[in-house]
Protein backbone atom coordinates (compact mmCIF):
# COMPACT_ATOMS: atom_id res chain seq x y z
CA UNK A 1 0.00 0.00 0.00
CA UNK A 2 2.83 2.25 0.39
CA UNK A 3 4.15 2.30 -2.62
CA UNK A 4 0.81 3.33 -4.25
CA UNK A 5 0.57 5.90 -1.86
CA UNK A 6 4.13 7.09 -2.77
CA UNK A 7 3.29 6.65 -6.93
CA UNK A 8 -0.24 8.81 -6.53
CA UNK A 9 2.04 11.53 -4.55
CA UNK A 10 4.73 10.97 -7.01
CA UNK A 11 2.02 12.26 -10.07
CA UNK A 12 0.59 15.04 -8.11
CA UNK A 13 3.52 16.98 -7.18
CA UNK A 14 4.56 16.78 -10.87
CA UNK A 15 1.06 17.84 -12.39
CA UNK A 16 2.01 21.09 -9.59
CA UNK A 17 5.11 21.69 -11.19
CA UNK A 18 3.69 21.86 -14.52
CA UNK A 19 1.04 24.49 -13.41
CA UNK A 20 4.27 26.94 -12.51
CA UNK A 21 4.01 29.76 -15.21
CA UNK A 22 6.77 29.81 -17.93
CA UNK A 23 6.45 33.41 -19.27
CA UNK A 24 10.18 34.16 -18.49
CA UNK A 25 11.57 31.74 -21.14
CA UNK A 26 14.78 31.90 -22.68
CA UNK A 27 14.39 31.79 -26.26
CA UNK A 28 18.47 31.38 -26.37
CA UNK A 29 18.06 28.56 -24.76
CA UNK A 30 16.31 26.41 -27.41
CA UNK A 31 17.05 22.72 -27.75
CA UNK A 32 16.07 20.40 -30.67
CA UNK A 33 14.06 17.27 -30.17
CA UNK A 34 13.21 14.64 -33.13
CA UNK A 35 13.81 10.99 -33.73
CA UNK A 36 16.25 9.56 -36.31
CA UNK A 37 17.17 5.93 -37.15
CA UNK A 38 18.67 4.34 -40.23
CA UNK A 39 18.20 1.45 -42.10
CA UNK A 40 19.57 -1.95 -40.50
CA UNK A 41 19.99 -0.07 -36.82
CA UNK A 42 19.24 -2.83 -34.48
CA UNK A 43 18.57 -1.18 -30.66
CA UNK A 44 18.29 -3.14 -27.35
CA UNK A 45 16.51 -1.80 -24.60
CA UNK A 46 16.57 -2.79 -20.52
CA UNK A 47 13.23 -2.20 -19.32
CA UNK A 48 12.48 -2.60 -15.43
CA UNK A 49 9.02 -2.48 -13.93
CA UNK A 50 7.08 -2.07 -10.73
CA UNK A 51 3.56 -3.08 -10.75
CA UNK A 52 0.85 -2.77 -7.74
CA UNK A 53 -2.71 -4.15 -8.89
CA UNK A 54 -5.55 -4.89 -6.84
CA UNK A 55 -8.45 -6.13 -8.59
CA UNK A 56 -12.02 -5.74 -6.47
CA UNK A 57 -10.31 -4.56 -3.38
CA UNK A 58 -8.88 -7.79 -3.19
CA UNK A 59 -5.13 -8.44 -1.69
CA UNK A 60 -2.46 -6.84 -3.80
CA UNK A 61 -0.47 -8.24 -6.26
CA UNK A 62 2.95 -7.05 -6.55
CA UNK A 63 5.45 -7.62 -9.53
CA UNK A 64 8.98 -6.92 -10.60
CA UNK A 65 9.73 -7.47 -14.22
CA UNK A 66 12.81 -7.01 -16.40
CA UNK A 67 12.49 -7.39 -19.94
CA UNK A 68 14.08 -6.48 -23.24
CA UNK A 69 13.07 -5.24 -26.22
CA UNK A 70 14.57 -4.95 -29.73
CA UNK A 71 14.16 -2.30 -32.39
CA UNK A 72 14.85 -2.35 -35.36
CA UNK A 73 14.51 0.17 -38.28
CA UNK A 74 13.94 -2.00 -41.54
CA UNK A 75 13.77 1.38 -43.98
CA UNK A 76 13.23 4.84 -44.03
CA UNK A 77 11.21 6.93 -46.50
CA UNK A 78 11.76 10.36 -48.47
CA UNK A 79 9.73 11.89 -46.00
CA UNK A 80 11.65 10.13 -42.99
CA UNK A 81 9.03 8.25 -41.88
CA UNK A 82 10.62 5.34 -40.01
CA UNK A 83 9.51 1.72 -40.80
CA UNK A 84 10.34 -0.27 -37.46
CA UNK A 85 9.62 -3.43 -36.39
CA UNK A 86 10.11 -3.73 -32.40
CA UNK A 87 9.42 -7.58 -30.20
CA UNK A 88 9.94 -8.64 -26.89
CA UNK A 89 13.06 -10.98 -26.45
CA UNK A 90 13.66 -11.52 -23.03
CA UNK A 91 10.70 -11.67 -19.99
CA UNK A 92 11.08 -12.66 -16.54
CA UNK A 93 9.19 -11.52 -12.95
CA UNK A 94 9.14 -11.87 -9.59
CA UNK A 95 5.73 -11.91 -7.81
CA UNK A 96 3.38 -11.48 -4.96
CA UNK A 97 0.10 -12.26 -3.40
CA UNK A 98 -0.78 -12.27 0.00
CA UNK A 99 1.14 -15.71 1.67
CA UNK A 100 2.46 -15.86 -2.05
CA UNK A 101 5.45 -14.45 -2.24
CA UNK A 102 8.43 -14.60 -4.79
CA UNK A 103 7.08 -16.36 -6.73
CA UNK A 104 9.26 -16.16 -10.41
CA UNK A 105 7.90 -16.18 -13.79
CA UNK A 106 9.25 -16.01 -17.05
CA UNK A 107 6.51 -17.13 -18.87
CA UNK A 108 4.54 -14.62 -21.28
CA UNK A 109 2.49 -14.94 -24.44
CA UNK A 110 3.70 -11.77 -25.65
CA UNK A 111 7.14 -13.07 -26.21
CA UNK A 112 9.24 -12.56 -29.37
CA UNK A 113 6.04 -11.53 -30.93
CA UNK A 114 6.52 -8.94 -33.62
CA UNK A 115 4.99 -5.74 -34.49
CA UNK A 116 5.83 -3.24 -37.30
CA UNK A 117 5.36 0.37 -37.17
CA UNK A 118 5.52 3.36 -39.43
CA UNK A 119 6.34 6.31 -37.39
CA UNK A 120 7.73 10.21 -38.09
CA UNK A 121 10.45 12.20 -36.07
CA UNK A 122 8.34 13.14 -33.58
CA UNK A 123 6.91 9.82 -32.73
CA UNK A 124 3.53 10.22 -34.41
CA UNK A 125 2.41 6.75 -35.73
CA UNK A 126 0.94 6.52 -39.21
CA UNK A 127 0.46 2.92 -39.62
CA UNK A 128 1.28 -0.67 -38.18
CA UNK A 129 0.80 -4.15 -38.72
CA UNK A 130 1.25 -7.54 -36.39
CA UNK A 131 3.00 -10.86 -37.01
CA UNK A 132 0.09 -12.70 -36.74
CA UNK A 133 -3.80 -10.94 -36.22
CA UNK A 134 -6.07 -13.91 -34.74
CA UNK A 135 -3.52 -15.12 -32.25
CA UNK A 136 -4.64 -12.50 -29.35
CA UNK A 137 -1.81 -11.49 -26.38
CA UNK A 138 -0.93 -9.29 -23.89
CA UNK A 139 2.25 -7.64 -23.25
CA UNK A 140 3.35 -8.43 -18.99
CA UNK A 141 2.48 -4.89 -18.16
CA UNK A 142 -1.20 -5.04 -19.73
CA UNK A 143 -2.68 -3.08 -22.35
CA UNK A 144 -1.51 0.46 -21.35
CA UNK A 145 1.57 0.06 -19.69
CA UNK A 146 3.97 2.74 -20.55
CA UNK A 147 5.78 2.64 -24.21
CA UNK A 148 8.81 4.11 -25.43
CA UNK A 149 7.92 5.43 -29.12
CA UNK A 150 4.85 8.09 -28.23
CA UNK A 151 4.53 11.66 -30.45
CA UNK A 152 5.39 14.16 -28.76
CA UNK A 153 5.48 16.56 -31.65
CA UNK A 154 7.67 19.50 -31.27
CA UNK A 155 11.00 19.74 -33.03
CA UNK A 156 12.56 23.22 -31.26
CA UNK A 157 11.92 24.16 -28.05
CA UNK A 158 13.43 26.99 -25.11
CA UNK A 159 14.10 25.43 -22.22
CA UNK A 160 11.09 25.73 -19.44
CA UNK A 161 9.10 26.06 -22.62
CA UNK A 162 5.81 23.80 -22.69
CA UNK A 163 3.15 22.41 -25.11
CA UNK A 164 0.14 20.49 -24.84
CA UNK A 165 -0.95 17.66 -27.51
CA UNK A 166 -3.57 15.40 -28.00
CA UNK A 167 -3.52 12.24 -29.98
CA UNK A 168 -5.62 8.60 -30.46
CA UNK A 169 -2.90 6.38 -30.59
CA UNK A 170 -3.03 2.38 -31.68
CA UNK A 171 -0.63 0.25 -29.20
CA UNK A 172 0.17 -2.55 -31.13
CA UNK A 173 3.30 -3.20 -29.25
CA UNK A 174 1.10 -3.69 -26.11
CA UNK A 175 -1.13 -6.67 -27.34
CA UNK A 176 -4.05 -7.95 -29.31
CA UNK A 177 -6.58 -6.64 -29.44
CA UNK A 178 -5.05 -3.90 -30.04
CA UNK A 179 -5.63 -1.39 -27.36
CA UNK A 180 -6.84 2.19 -27.82
CA UNK A 181 -5.68 5.38 -26.04
CA UNK A 182 -6.79 8.85 -25.94
CA UNK A 183 -4.59 10.72 -24.63
CA UNK A 184 -4.30 14.53 -23.50
CA UNK A 185 -0.24 15.40 -22.87
CA UNK A 186 1.63 18.73 -21.10
CA UNK A 187 5.06 18.36 -22.12
CA UNK A 188 7.75 20.95 -20.79
CA UNK A 189 11.50 21.08 -22.15
CA UNK A 190 14.24 20.43 -18.67
CA UNK A 191 17.68 20.73 -20.90
CA UNK A 192 20.43 19.39 -21.51
CA UNK A 193 21.77 16.56 -19.57
CA UNK A 194 24.82 13.92 -19.14
CA UNK A 195 22.80 10.21 -19.05
CA UNK A 196 25.02 7.58 -19.07
CA UNK A 197 27.54 9.07 -21.16
CA UNK A 198 25.47 10.89 -23.71
CA UNK A 199 24.66 13.75 -24.08
CA UNK A 200 20.30 14.22 -23.49
CA UNK A 201 17.83 16.62 -24.90
CA UNK A 202 15.05 15.98 -21.89
CA UNK A 203 11.79 16.69 -21.71
CA UNK A 204 9.40 15.75 -19.07
CA UNK A 205 5.13 15.20 -19.32
CA UNK A 206 2.17 14.67 -17.54
CA UNK A 207 -0.84 13.20 -19.52
CA UNK A 208 -4.46 12.31 -18.71
CA UNK A 209 -5.70 9.39 -21.18
CA UNK A 210 -8.84 7.18 -21.48
CA UNK A 211 -8.41 3.27 -23.26
CA UNK A 212 -10.25 0.13 -23.22
CA UNK A 213 -9.44 -3.02 -24.43
CA UNK A 214 -11.86 -6.16 -24.39
CA UNK A 215 -10.25 -9.45 -22.67
CA UNK A 216 -10.80 -13.53 -23.81
CA UNK A 217 -9.81 -16.06 -21.52
CA UNK A 218 -10.61 -19.57 -21.46
CA UNK A 219 -13.07 -19.00 -18.46
CA UNK A 220 -14.99 -15.31 -19.17
CA UNK A 221 -14.57 -12.39 -21.27
CA UNK A 222 -15.04 -8.93 -20.12
CA UNK A 223 -13.80 -5.20 -20.93
CA UNK A 224 -11.29 -3.36 -19.43
CA UNK A 225 -12.25 0.62 -19.43
CA UNK A 226 -9.20 2.62 -17.87
CA UNK A 227 -8.88 6.49 -16.97
CA UNK A 228 -5.36 6.87 -16.54
CA UNK A 229 -2.84 9.81 -14.94
CA UNK A 230 0.89 9.38 -15.89
CA UNK A 231 3.97 11.58 -15.44
CA UNK A 232 7.37 10.89 -17.71
CA UNK A 233 10.49 11.80 -18.41
CA UNK A 234 12.17 11.14 -21.86
CA UNK A 235 16.38 11.49 -22.73
CA UNK A 236 17.03 11.42 -26.49
CA UNK A 237 20.66 11.57 -27.20
CA UNK A 238 22.03 15.46 -28.73
CA UNK A 239 23.93 13.33 -31.64
CA UNK A 240 22.41 10.08 -32.09
CA UNK A 241 18.80 11.35 -32.06
CA UNK A 242 17.68 7.91 -30.19
CA UNK A 243 16.05 7.49 -27.02
CA UNK A 244 18.84 6.88 -24.68
CA UNK A 245 16.34 6.65 -21.21
CA UNK A 246 12.94 6.86 -20.57
CA UNK A 247 11.46 7.02 -17.06
CA UNK A 248 7.35 6.47 -17.02
CA UNK A 249 4.67 6.20 -13.91
CA UNK A 250 1.36 5.24 -14.54
CA UNK A 251 -1.86 5.50 -12.41
CA UNK A 252 -4.75 3.50 -14.00
CA UNK A 253 -7.95 2.91 -12.19
CA UNK A 254 -10.06 0.25 -14.13
CA UNK A 255 -13.18 -0.82 -14.54
CA UNK A 256 -14.04 -4.76 -15.53
CA UNK A 257 -17.32 -5.39 -16.85
CA UNK A 258 -18.80 -8.31 -17.54
CA UNK A 259 -22.00 -9.89 -19.08
CA UNK A 260 -25.09 -9.61 -16.78
CA UNK A 261 -24.12 -5.97 -16.18
CA UNK A 262 -21.65 -7.30 -13.49
CA UNK A 263 -18.67 -4.81 -12.75
CA UNK A 264 -15.55 -4.51 -10.70
CA UNK A 265 -12.97 -1.90 -9.67
CA UNK A 266 -9.62 -2.18 -9.89
CA UNK A 267 -6.29 -0.54 -10.11
CA UNK A 268 -2.87 -0.89 -11.15
CA UNK A 269 0.43 1.34 -10.79
CA UNK A 270 3.27 1.20 -12.74
CA UNK A 271 6.22 2.38 -12.63
CA UNK A 272 9.01 1.57 -15.94
CA UNK A 273 12.58 2.45 -16.64
CA UNK A 274 13.66 2.15 -20.47
CA UNK A 275 17.34 1.92 -20.65
CA UNK A 276 19.50 1.59 -23.53
CA UNK A 277 21.67 -1.20 -23.47
CA UNK A 278 23.26 -1.47 -27.02
CA UNK A 279 22.86 -0.07 -30.64
CA UNK A 280 24.24 -2.06 -33.23
CA UNK A 281 24.45 -0.15 -37.11
CA UNK A 282 24.27 -2.19 -40.22
CA UNK A 283 27.94 -2.75 -41.95
CA UNK A 284 28.59 -0.25 -44.97
CA UNK A 285 30.77 -2.31 -47.69
CA UNK A 286 33.43 0.41 -48.58
CA UNK A 287 35.21 -1.97 -51.08
CA UNK A 288 35.45 -0.48 -54.87
CA UNK A 289 35.34 -2.35 -57.57
CA UNK A 290 37.96 -2.40 -59.70
CA UNK A 291 36.50 -2.12 -63.15
CA UNK A 292 38.23 -4.27 -65.57
CA UNK A 293 39.79 -2.98 -68.76
CA UNK A 294 37.84 -4.16 -71.66
CA UNK A 295 40.41 -5.50 -74.76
Amino acid sequence: MFLIVLITASIILKAQAFSIDSSDVKKKDTIIFKLKFNPGDTLLYNVISIDSIIIDYGTPLIKSRKEKIKIVCDSVNKSEHFFIHQSLVEFSSVESQGEKRNIENNVSSWLNRTVWFEIDSVGNRLSYRLDDSTNGAMSPGGAFQPYLLFPFEATQKAVNESWMIESLDELAENGLPVPLLKQSSLFRVKGIVDTLGDKCSRFEFIKTAQGSIPVFTDKEQFKVTNIINGFGVMDISTTRFIPVHFFSTVEQKLTLQFPDDITKPGLHYITTNFTLDSIKHKKINNSIKKNKKVR
